[in-house]
């Protein structure tokens, strides 16, 4: 065992043995291979390989792993760690404690973290992480280096370790739009290795990966391997990625080291509790080969009603004296619920960072509506009381991890409210879904439905017959061909099954109120 890596040694035969137990175990398929073009062409099987042939080697990460099938297999093997890593003093391990204390969960994160000296840690946005980090470099004493992925992450973490360790900004580097500048504890923006100073990965005892299963697994992956820091960390909202890559993730940083929950913190009294409300959108029809950025665009973003609900929504929370941030994905959207919704206040990725910083600094402050997709890029956004996900679509991991930042507690703030919505549109009724199941997942959530009552009169005919004449809120047009005429060929309590002279089917929620003709 060599730094980072894990070689096989001994005759042919033994090699050729072992290799043959630990090479399935070390392979895995992304999410989404069957798209790749060299999968559809025959040019990969699809799987991603963690053991190297050619050097007989596996990533460090995944030696607990491979240990455990030698010992099941009754295969005899002897560990010899011929590794050198840096082990280069800083000036922090002579602070005398920091400005903020931690608490018991913290304290045992922390503990783990220095007696196993790799791994992933994972608690829920907003328990601290930056916090447990820092007390770890302190007690370490080493050098130390964090990558990030957001300029304004840099930011954020600079700020917070001088705030911790009651340093002077000049005390700390940073390595990332346009500048270098490296010291003892440094904040460096994550890029390819290649494009990063070498000092990054040869003077650092204490290597620490901000959102590791937020960043591309390649560059967490040549990261941590090309590094020689003897701690090494990964920090993390969520136990696992959305695009599959987990396992080398893993086998880069190692095993996890902690995992807490969301309903963990919840029921401890560290995050507020929420209340998450699911509005339905009146669902729309779209062509079978439809492409997914068309259908967002027009159901999501140009969609008059969903906006309208996302509005009301502002405006209820408003009038109840909280504060709202508003989630989008895209700038247009963000820039149309601005014009919508009173003295709101819109910022993005895109805007001036000295303005970002203002009016999130307002916003924690002073209250009101604040729209942005900030969240997610990770950027934290104090304050909030209400959380509008007007975004549709996410992942799930990304779901967790926006969650977790409006459910910070404060002295005024022991329950928050998420407002989300149920579409019914190709994909995005999926994503819906995969939406609300996170949600049920935490049992210290309360979720409830919301039917949007389109209020739908429907006419008898002869023949028993029945033709929707008009639905409250709920455009009777169809978006593919435009037909305006529907006849009911299914009816509940509460939602009727339409279908026009074309075949184009259609549902409408709401109450139900029969005519005759």
């Amino acid at each position: 065992m060599r730094g980072n890596e894990v070689f096989l040694k001994g005759d042919n035969r033994e090699v050729a043995i072992v290799e043959s137990q630990i090479e399935p175990v070390m392979m895995y398929r992304p999410k989404g291979f069957e798209h790749s073009e060299d999968y559809k062409e025959g040019k990969w099987d699809g799987f991603v390989h963690l053991y190297r042939r050619y050097s007989h080697s596996f990533p460090r990460g995944m030696l607990t792993e491979v240990l455990t099938l030698l010992e099941v297999i009754e295969q005899p093997y002897k560990v010899e760690d011929r590794s050198v890593f840096v082990c280069e003093r800083s000036a922090i391990h002579n602070k005398t404690g920091m400005s903020k204390s931690l608490r018991p969960y913290q304290k045992d994160t922390s503990t783990r973290a220095l007696k196993q000296e790799r791994g992933i840690i994972c608690l829920p946005t907003g328990t601290g992480k930056t916090l447990v980090s820092a007390d770890i470099i302190r007690k370490i004493g080493t050098s130390a280096v964090i990558f990030v992925h957001k300029l304004d992450l840099m930011e954020q973490w600079k700020a917070s370790l001088c705030d911790i360790y009651g340093i002077k900004p000049d005390e700390v580097g940073t390595v990332g739009n346009g500048v270098v500048d490296i010291k003892p504890l440094t904040v460096a923006m994550v890029q390819t290795v290649s494009k990063l100073p070498k000092e990054l990965f040869e003077n650092f005892g204490c290597t620490v990966i901000d959102e590791c299963h937020h960043v591309a697994a390649d560059l967490v992956y040549d990261i941590a391997m090309n590094s020689r820091s003897k701690y090494l960390f990964g920090l993390s909202a969520t136990p696992y990625r959305a695009d599959g890559h987990d396992m080398k993730i893993t086998g880069a940083l190692g095993e996890h080291i902690i995992k807490i929950s969301l309903t963990d913190m919840i029921d401890q009294g560290y995050l507020a509790r929420p209340t998450v409300r699911m509005l339905q959108v009146p669902p729309r029809t779209y062509a079978r080969k439809a492409k997914y950025a068309d259908i967002y665009r027009d159901y999501i973003v140009d969609n008059e009603v969903r906006n309208k609900k996302i509005i009301d929504a502002v405006n209820i929370a408003l009038a109840e004296k909280k504060s709202v941030y508003v989630h989008v994905k895209i700038l247009r959207h963000g820039e149309l619920l601005h014009k919508s919704i009173p003295k709101s206040v819109w910022i993005s990725g895109t805007t001036n960072l000295k303005v970002r910083t203002k009016a999130i600094s307002v916003f924690q402050s002073e209250g009101g509506c604040l729209i942005s997709d900030l969240l997610g890029e990770g950027v934290d956004v104090p304050g909030m009381d209400v959380l509008v996900m007007a975004c549709g679509g996410l992942s799930e991991v990304f779901v967790r991890q926006l969650i977790g930042r409006v459910l910070r507690i404060s002295a005024d703030k022991k329950a928050v409210e998420i407002i989300d919505f149920m579409d019914g549109a190709k994909h995005l009724m999926k994503h819906s879904g995969e939406r609300l199941w996170v949600y049920k997942t935490e049992k210290a959530f309360t979720v409830t439905q919301t039917p949007h009552n389109a209020n739908i009169t429907v006419v008898k005919k002869e023949g028993a017959k029945l033709s929707v004449v008009k639905a409250e809120n709920e455009p009777l047009v169809c978006s593919i061909c435009g037909a305006d005429h529907w006849e009911v060929v299914g009816v509940a309590t509460n939602w009727v099954n339409l279908k026009d002279k074309s075949g184009h089917l259609k549902t409408v929620y709401g109450a139900l109120k029969e005519e005759a003709e």
